[in-house]
Order: structure tokens, then C-alpha cells, then sequence
């Protein structure tokens, strides 16, 4: 992140302020150049952004695999044994041993954060304008529910803090303890934390005003609004009862005196309140000059193709995507973009999609594989010459949505002719890629002995399912060289999203016909327009297959899916869609033990068997963190220790 990075140089670790449970005694790192105490340290306006700075480093970037959860789901296959990935598909984690253990940060962020409110008022330094204190407040608001949010997505019902405590105070609040706060305590604090910040903050930053670029704004806690109230709506926060009527109250998370902290009984009204709040995020967001990024409106953009990647790859502070409403910085070494590139670009080679998140992309037509009469009946291999070379397809991925082209890398894929085949549309970021790692071959071969195969790999890195996430990557990465992007961690199409599955549930809990609800459709068609796939309405007549209620709810999770694959959300919505079980069992790939036609083409191959438990809805909370509050209770299932 860009943000003020000329005065983080002089510290490393300006405010490390510790949750309730830690040292109250030790509230700054310093260094011999800056001898900052509690004292000065909201003297000058300098000091006062550098305690800000700190709480928003904090919070992982959409591709960070080694720290986001979100990305820990059934998408893809991370081939690493010492990552979090890796414990979590094999049951190897528990709250003595945690992965992803982010609450201790997250709470000593959110214990800066209102350490920050609590002073901010001191700072009397002339530079220091009416206008930047009051964007500085509704952000470290805004961060602080963002904080907050975080802990509820992976723990679920969490205590809450909402004032710095010291002295006598923190030592008989530590004495004490403090439970968890029910759901929807969370749900409200959160909320009002957002509010506030919303009569702060200015509607969005510009691209002219570069020390404010991915910093928060009304159009992103309006977001984060969104998010919110879509998850307190969704069946494990409302009845913990999924659509087909099973229950799942022995997930139920409970507090030291044995309260329910998750409401059992449905409450309609939440996704009408999700749809409210939603339809006003987007109307900020649009006032903001926030939306899709497509052809016909954004200048150079010919095809849906080039609409969806574009907005992965662009660089920080470059041409500006109209979906960007919240970013981090693409500086981590542990981030899908470096890890998904192919052997022969001298990638690492190991985020790899598995053949059932490949399945579930849609065809050209608008249909799911499942429902396309040509789908099913393809088998074998398309041929054509370009450039001297002879190119197999496979025919089952042919004609298929463009987001599946921007999304996979798989065998044989060249350029986008795949579409049609008989006339070459464009080219893709792997035609003619002028790095040096691909003169002698130019499309992606993960066969046994192929460039990109298991004998050509290095140590650990080499495609388990013959496939690789490309989502991320630009033209010319490779492993030391991948750009300076900007990662979107809130993108404008998930609000058109958020909609549609709000204005559906409710619809369809309210006794109507989904189906002849405007409203469920208006963003959904808008999405597809953008990568040029026909309307679902459209394209099911066609087919002339009935959209049921139950067939919709699929249909709009699976666009969910496929629009937001691999940007930390799948595991998230499994969860809260109370479907997380199919993350356990055999996972499937190509055998990439095996050459082109000795048997690589084999997807009934099984790369891995997951392990699955219903206590893993929930993270467990650190056995360290229960030892250190005597008040705070395990999530269900997870046993005592």
C-alpha cells in the first residue's frame, strides 16, 4: 500500500497495542531515530497518521492463500503441505494448533483503532485540517468494523470491545473476562461502528489524490454494509436451517451461561433489510462512478474477455477500473499471482483448480454444463494450426463462458478461439508472450513429460490437477517480476451479486414466484452482459428448461461462484449457504503422472481425499486465547482442551 510510506520507513513497528489480555505496559516500539512515548505521540499531526497507518496493514489481501481463509474451500488445490491450505483439507488443525490465527491481530487492530479515537482530538498541530480529521475518524471507524467483521466471518459470534481500557480498569475486566456477544449483538455494533464512519468520510477517493488511493470511503463502508447484513440473512446466521429444511443447531456457539448466541427463528424481514441496504450501497457506489468495467463503456475494452481480466491486472495508480471500491497493494510473496504461473514462465506452479470448480463454469450460451445437450455429448479433441503448431482442445472446454478462459489455465489453452474455433477471435495473455520462458512453446503443457509437467517441476511445484489459477496473472509475470496491482478486496460486482441473492431469498421466503420478480434479475442480467453470456432467463427458454425456485437458488449461487472464484469468498458463502460439506471427499484432476494419450485425460482422477467435520462451520477460537479470558467459550464440536 502506497499509504504514507515515506514515514512507516522510520519505524517498523510504530503501535503494536495489545488486545485486553496482553501487556498494557508496553505501547510502542521504538527506534533510536524517533523516541516516541504515549506522551508526544499525538502531538503532531505525522505521528498521529503513523498510529492509522498501522491498523490498516493488518487485514489480508483477496489472494493472500497463507492468511485468507476465504480462499480455503473446494475451488482449488494449494500444493503446499506447511501452508494453512494444506491442514485445513486434512483435519489438521484444532485450537491448541490453529491455523489462520488471526485474532489476537485482529483485536490488538481494533484495540489501536479505538486508541486512536480515544486521542485523536489532542493532536492541535496547524497541519492538521478539519476535512483530514474527520476523514481520519469515519476510517479508523470504518476500520474497526472492518476488524470486527473479519473475526465474525471466521469465528463466528465474538466479544465486544468497545472502549480502551487501562489500569485498575483492565485488571479487573481481565479478572472478570468477557463473553461472547450474541450474532446479532455483532451484527448491530458493526453496523453502527459503519453508520459512523458513513457521516465522516468523503464518497471516494480520485485517482489524482494518490496518498489517499485504497484508503476507506462512504462507497466502501456502504459495502461493507452490504456484506453484512447478506451474511446476518443467510441460513447459519438466521434459523441455522438450510433451504431443504435440515437443521444445523448442533453447530450452535453458546455463551459462558449457556445462551444461544444464533437465532433459531428465520426472520424474513433480514433479507428485505439486506436487499434495502444493498440497493443503497450501489446507488453510493454508482454517485461514486463506481461499476462494471465492459466493453461499450469503458474506453478500449472490445470484447467481455478483456472486461473481466482487466480488472485483476492493473497496476496500482494505473488506468482506473470502475470496480475497485476497496484495494491492498500486491506486494506479498505468498499471493496467488506468483504461485499460479505455469513452470515454464519459472512460476512456482501450485494453486491449481479442481475439476469440480472447473465444471461449474458456464457454457457460451448462458447454460450450466450440466444442462447443455453439446456439453454432454463432447468427447475428444478439436485440432488447428496456428503458427506452425498443431493445438488440441478438448471439446468440453470449448464454448464456454469467457470467465472460465480468465479464470483457467488449462491443457492446450492458447488463445480464445476456443469460443468458436473456426475463426480466431483474439489473442489471450498467452499468445506471443514476449518472456523468454515461452520462445520454444506457446500454449500450456502439463502432460507427465510436457514443459509444465510433473517431470519438469522443481521440488514442490507442479500442478496437482494439470490446471492452474490464471486469474491474477498479467502478460509478462513470472517469478521475480509480477507487477505492482492493485487487489480488489471490495469489487463492485459482487454488490450486483449481493443483490440478486437477497431480492431472490426474499422473494422466494415471501410466497411469490422468484421468477416473476424484476428485481431478482436486473443486476443479474448486467453481470452477464458484461462477459457477453446471454441472460439466464434468455438462455433456459432457449434450452427450454423450467427455472424452478431450486433451480434459480443454484443458478445464483453458481454465478457466485464463478464471478468470484478465487477471491476469498467461496469459503464463506459454502458456510453461510450451509453447504460446506462438500469440501470433504475425493477432489478431482487430470492424472498428471501420465502423457497425452497414456491417460492424462482422465477426470475421474482422484488427486486427493479432504477431510470434513460440521465443527469446522466455525474456526476454533485459540485454547490461548479461552486460558486468558475466563468468560470466553469454544465454538461447538471443537470439544475442550
Amino acid at each position: 500500500m502506497k499509504l504514507f510510506r515515506k514515514n512507516i520507513t522510520k519505524i517498523t513497528a510504530l503501535f503494536t497495542l495489545l488486545f485486553v489480555w496482553g501487556s498494557c505496559s508496553d505501547y510502542l516500539d521504538q527506534v533510536p531515530e524517533e523516541k516516541l512515548s504515549e506522551a508526544n505521540l499525538f502531538e503532531s499531526k505525522d505521528d498521529v497518521i503513523k498510529v492509522l497507518t498501522q491498523a490498516y496493514s493488518y487485514h489480508y489481501s483477496t489472494i493472500e492463500f497463507r492468511d485468507n481463509p476465504g480462499l480455503a474451500a473446494d475451488e482449488a488445490d494449494f500444493n503446499w503441505s506447511n501452508y494453512a491450505p494444506h491442514d485445513k483439507d486434512n483435519g489438521q488443525y484444532s485450537q491448541s494448533d490453529p491455523i489462520y490465527n488471526h485474532w489476537g491481530n485482529f483485536y490488538k487492530q481494533i484495540r489501536t483503532i479505538q486508541y486512536f479515537l480515544a486521542r485523536l482530538d489532542e493532536c492541535q498541530d496547524e497541519k492538521l485540517t478539519d476535512d483530514e480529521r474527520s476523514w481520519w475518524r469515519g476510517e479508523a471507524y470504518f476500520l474497526e468494523a472492518y476488524y470486527y467483521f473479519l473475526l465474525l466471518q471466521e469465528y463466528g459470534p465474538v466479544p465486544i470491545i468497545d472502549q480502551v481500557y487501562d489500569g485498575n480498569a483492565l485488571t479487573e475486566l481481565m479478572d472478570e473476562g468477557v463473553p461472547r456477544s450474541s450474532f446479532d449483538e455483532n451484527v448491530e455494533y458493526i453496523d453502527s461502528l459503519l453508520v459512523k464512519a458513513i457521516e465522516h468520510l468523503d464518497l471516494f477517493y480520485t485517482t489524482s489524490s494518490t496518498e489517499r488511493a485504497a484508503r476507506a470511503s462512504k462507497a466502501s463502508a456502504w459495502f461493507l454494509r452490504s456484506r453484512l447484513w447478506l451474511y446476518a440473512a443467510s441460513p447459519l446466521y438466521n434459523g441455522m436451517t438450510a433451504p431443504d429444511g435440515q437443521s444445523y443447531q448442533h453447530l450452535m456457539p453458546q455463551d459462558d451461561e449457556g445462551n444461544n448466541l444464533i437465532s433459531t427463528t428465520f426472520s424474513n424481514e433480514k433479507w428485505k433489510k439486506a436487499m434495502e441496504i444493498t440497493a443503497e450501497a450501489i446507488q453510493v457506489n454508482n454517485s461514486a462512478d463506481r461499476g462494471l468495467y465492459k466493453p461499450g463503456v469503458t474506453s478500449s475494452v472490445e470484447n467481455g474477455y478483456e472486461a473481466y481480466w482487466n480488472v485483476f491486472n492493473y497496476a496500482r495508480g494505473g488506468h482506473p477500473s470502475t470496480e475497485n471500491v476497496f484495494y491492498k497493494q500486491n506486494f506479498s510473496t505468498g499471493d496467488i499471482r506468483m504461485h499460479s504461473l505455469p513452470i515454464s514462465w519459472s512460476g512456482y506452479t501450485g494453486v491449481c483448480p479442481t475439476i469440480e470448480h472447473v465444471n461449474e463454469y458456464f457454457m457460451a450460451n448462458g447454460l450450466m454444463p450440466e444442462d447443455d445437450e453439446g456439453y454432454q455429448e463432447a468427447e475428444g479433441f478439436e485440432t488447428y494450426e496456428k503458427s506452425g503448431n498443431t493445438i488440441r482442445l478438448y471439446k468440453k472446454y470449448m464454448k464456454r463462458d469467457p470467465r472460465f478462459y480468465t479464470n483457467i489455465l488449462f491443457p492446450g489453452q492458447y488463445s480464445y478461439a476456443v469460443l468458436g474455433n473456426e475463426v480466431e477471435s483474439f489473442d489471450t495473455r498467452w499468445a506471443f508472450n514476449t518472456t523468454s520462458n515461452w520462445t520454444d512453446y506457446i500454449w500450456f503443457r502439463p502432460f507427465f513429460e510436457g514443459p509444465d509437467g510433473y517431470a519438469s517441476k522443481t521440488g514442490r511445484d507442479f500442478s496437482t490437477t494439470g490446471m492452474l489459477a490464471i486469474k491474477f496473472v498479467g502478460k509478462t509475470d513470472n517469478k521475480t517480476s509480477k507487477g505492482d496491482y492493485a487487489v480488489n478486496i471490495f469489487r463492485y460486482a459482487e454488490l450486483l451479486l449481493n443483490y440478486t441473492e437477497a431480492a431472490f431469498e426474499y422473494y422466494a421466503n415471501s410466497g411469490s414466484n422468484p421468477l416473476n420478480q424484476e428485481e431478482v434479475f436486473t443486476y443479474w442480467d448486467e453481470l452477464r452482459e458484461r462477459v457477453q453470456v446471454p441472460d439466464v432467463r434468455s438462455a433456459y427458454a432457449e434450452a427450454g428448461i423450467p427455472l424452478t425456485t431450486e433451480k434459480l437458488r443454484e443458478l445464483i449461487h453458481r454465478e457466485r461462484y464463478v464471478e468470484l472464484a478465487f477471491e476469498g469468498h467461496r469459503y464463506f458463502d459454502n458456510r453461510r449457504w450451509l453447504v460446506a460439506e462438500k469440501e470433504g471427499g475425493d477432489k478431482h484432476g487430470f492424472d498428471i503422472y501420465k502423457n497425452e494419450g497414456e491417460g492424462f485425460w482422465n477426470e475421474d482422477y482422484v488427486f486427493e481425499t479432504r477431510v470434513w467435520d460440521d465443527k469446522m462451520y466455525f474456526m476454533p477460537i485459540p485454547q490461548a486465547e479461552i486460558d486468558k479470558n475466563p468468560r470466553l467459550t469454544q465454538n461447538a464440536l471443537w470439544g475442550a482442551e
